[in-house]
């Protein structure tokens, strides 16, 4: 008759006891800290207590600095959403004017989620190292690359990108502005430019540089705003995954061998946490997942339609196809790693049905069927859960859409030839 004895392959999965957890290293909020900075730089994220050792001394407050400089950012870009909003309604509306009140929109919404994410972010952060803290004893870093090492990685790459995209659409417009100053026989290119990048502003006020400089300010927080989204739910997925990942190491480095009862009751409940922290996550930032999959999908239809359209000059040209292929890439990788969090929830599946007969218990019985029952995944505020299969369905989306938008275009499309540099759309 069995008995229940550890054994040393039990235990060959556990980490030295020298190994001691340091939040100010290991733990999400140490691989937050710089990017979180980074976004309160750009007045997102205004949680206080970041630059801490652990997650016990973040707060959110009404009443600091942070909060003041979000606010006046959300009130400008308030602003730019009213004045596109009067422009669509005394101009009339067309592909280009709804595609900037819809940006700014919703890196107006964005601010707002970020606001209240930051009143949360204190608890869940706690919540999270407090996991962190518990797996240390049990769990092997099976990545020779730090988290924070990974979040720093990606934020460079990410910011980077958009740093070139935005450059790229700034030399666009500058360059446009270029030929209508030579076309008008204007010295004033900045006053052209801002003139004509900001419509919805100077068609209702004078021009004047220190205005043009103000609201080209707005502007690239509300592209930084933009990106980081996409930026933040990678980085929260990579996270997430992580944790899966750890576990599953060390499901797999008992594979084929006989486990006590008490050990596969810890590792369900080990996968237990994981799945409530997953939801918590998810109850918090679903609404953000919405809106990146939303205006992601909105964006990549609008480029599509805008490419049916002769684009003239190569850096036009240029810029074009960065930020087409920028887009598609980030929509593609949100895609991907919060899709992995739901692939690495499904991988104890393989371990528990390999299980022998003289090992198999209740607790293994249980363990299968939550991993097979249970659908752990990011949401977009449950209207859908993203899985690689959503790809193909968002894909499957856009060809749809975009047979609509083409026929919709084709309807009010104007002769392009007779449009000249000066031309405000």
């Amino acid at each position: 008759m069995k008995t229940d004895m550890i054994v040393p392959e039990m235990l060959a999965s556990v980490v030295p006891s020298s190994d001691i957890f340091n939040p100010s290293t290991d733990s999400l909020h140490a691989a937050m800290r710089p990017i979180i900075l980074l976004a309160q730089c750009f007045g997102m994220f205004p949680v206080c207590g970041v630059n801490k050792p652990d997650a016990s001394y973040l707060r959110f407050t009404w009443y600091h600095p942070k909060i003041f400089y979000a606010m006046s950012i959300i009130v400008g870009t308030s602003i730019l959403t009213v004045t596109n909003i009067h422009r669509l309604v005394t101009s009339g509306v067309n592909s280009t004017k709804m595609t900037t009140f819809v940006f700014f929109l919703t890196t107006l919404i964005t601010a707002v989620m970020f606001i209240r994410l930051a009143m949360h972010w204190p608890c869940l952060a706690l919540t999270w190292e407090k996991l962190e803290r518990e797996f240390t004893s049990k769990h092997r870093r099976i990545s020779k690359t730090s988290l924070a090492t990974r979040f720093k990685i990606v934020t460079f790459v990410v910011m980077l990108l958009a740093f070139g995209e935005h450059s790229a659409a700034v030399m666009a417009g500058y360059n446009s502005a270029l030929e209508c100053a030579a076309y008008r026989g204007d010295v004033d290119v900045a006053g052209i430019y801002f003139i004509s990048q900001f419509p919805q502003i100077f068609t209702k006020l004078s021009y004047s540089l220190w205005k043009g400089i103000v609201i080209e300010t707005i502007n690239i927080l509300s592209t930084f705003s933009w990106n980081f989204v996409d930026l933040f739910l990678i980085l929260i997925s990579i996270a997430l995954a992580d944790q899966f990942r750890q576990l599953n190491s060390r499901l797999f480095s008992i594979r084929g061998k006989a486990m006590p009862e008490w050990w596969w009751a810890e590792a369900r409940n080990d996968y237990n946490h994981l799945a409530t922290l997953t939801r918590r996550v998810d109850t918090y930032i679903s609404g953000i997942v919405l809106m990146s999959f939303a205006i992601d999908l909105y964006f990549i239809c609008m480029q599509l339609l805008f490419s049916f359209n002769p684009i003239r000059g190569s850096i036009r040209k240029i810029y074009f196809g960065f930020s087409f292929g920028f887009l598609l890439a980030r929509t593609m990788a949100v895609s991907l790693y919060a899709a992995s969090i739901h692939d690495e929830s499904r991988l104890p599946a393989p371990i528990l049905y390999s299980v022998t007969s003289s090992g198999y218990s209740n607790e293994v019985s249980r363990f299968l069927t939550q991993v097979t029952t249970d659908n752990i995944s990011l949401t977009g505020m449950k209207f859908f859960s993203i899985t690689r299969g959503l790809v193909l369905t968002v894909a499957g989306t856009i060809v749809t859409y975009e047979l609509v938008l083409v026929q919709f275009n084709s309807v009010q499309q104007a002769d392009q030839t007779n449009i000249t540099a000066c031309e405000v759309r």
